[in-house]
């Protein structure tokens, strides 16, 4: 992963005060109309249905995410486990972590999206929805993606971030 240079926060407090004075920014219609295909998603982690859930907490702590998409034999999106879902269906359950199967746990039938689908919609889905996490998948409803909340925060800081650097200060 590459290392980002450390902001000067002055010329950045500079930019921002700079800014406030006009209109900028990803949060409008271009940005809520954009595909979300173009934001830069990330290969999702996967695991097989009838993964233990033990493997499958082993997975979410390696890979320091909070949610995996879980799929058939065939590839085929059938669910979703998020850790919210660990700490309040498996912990104090008294489920034997290496007999049970994730299939057991996980949120079936999750809401998805194509990578066509735009932000405005995804933010839109999980603000109703009441989740963080939406598969991004194909026509086949093979897993692409997984966009959660902070990646759209991320993308709009890191945008933000650049326009307010592009102003010049007096």
């Amino acid at each position: 992963m590459e290392s980002k240079k450390p902001l000067n926060q002055s010329e950045v407090g500079e930019a921002i005060r700079n800014a406030c004075q006009l209109q900028f920014g990803v949060i409008d219609k271009g940005f809520l109309c954009r595909s979300l295909g173009s934001l830069n998603l990330k290969d999702p982690i996967c695991v097989n249905e009838v993964d233990s859930l033990e493997s499958v907490v082993r997975t979410l702590q390696s890979n320091r995410i909070g949610t995996v998409l879980v799929t058939n034999t065939s590839g085929v999106l059938t669910g979703i486990l998020s850790e919210r879902d660990c700490v309040l269906k498996v912990m104090l359950s008294g489920l034997d972590l290496k007999q049970t199967p994730v299939s057991q746990i996980m949120t079936r039938e999750p809401v998805t999206q194509p990578p066509t689908g735009t932000v405005a919609y995804a933010l839109n889905l999980m603000s109703n929805g009441g989740f963080r996490h939406l598969p991004i998948v194909d026509d086949q409803n093979h897993p692409i993606s997984v966009l959660s909340v902070k990646d759209i925060v991320d993308f709009i800081v890191e945008r933000m971030t650049e326009d307010l650097l592009g102003f010049e200060t007096t």
